[in-house]
């Protein structure tokens, strides 16, 4: 059961910077927590990697350290994230989700 879920994108063309990045947090068949990450390069298979955590507790702490990693990539890499896409009831994302980072795309 997907209990979050947030689609990041960070583009600089000039800079050769194409990013995606997207977090994925819930239960699976047998109520165990995931938290899922997919990363790379726009346009490219990238890489992901699935973490087992103990509890919602523990799910939501890492989802939101690995966001507040996000935020600085301005600094970083010389580009923000944008949000594509925010799948957010519980209110995970924080100020992530309204305005730690770029708006959402309206495409």
């Amino acid at each position: 059961m997907l209990d979050f879920r947030i689609t990041l994108e960070a583009r600089n063309p000039a800079r050769g910077c194409l990013r995606h990045y997207r977090v994925e947090a819930g239960t699976d068949l047998f109520g165990v927590w995931v938290v899922e990450i997919s990363y790379g390069r726009i346009g490219t298979v990238g890489r992901s990697r699935s973490f087992v955590v103990r509890d919602e507790a523990q799910a939501r702490r890492l989802a939101q350290s690995i966001l507040k990693r996000r935020a600085t990539a301005p600094r970083r890499i010389g580009v923000a994230y944008r949000i594509l896409e925010l799948i957010d009831p519980g209110g995970w994302a924080g100020s992530y989700g309204s305005a730690g980072l770029a708006e959402v795309r309206e495409d």
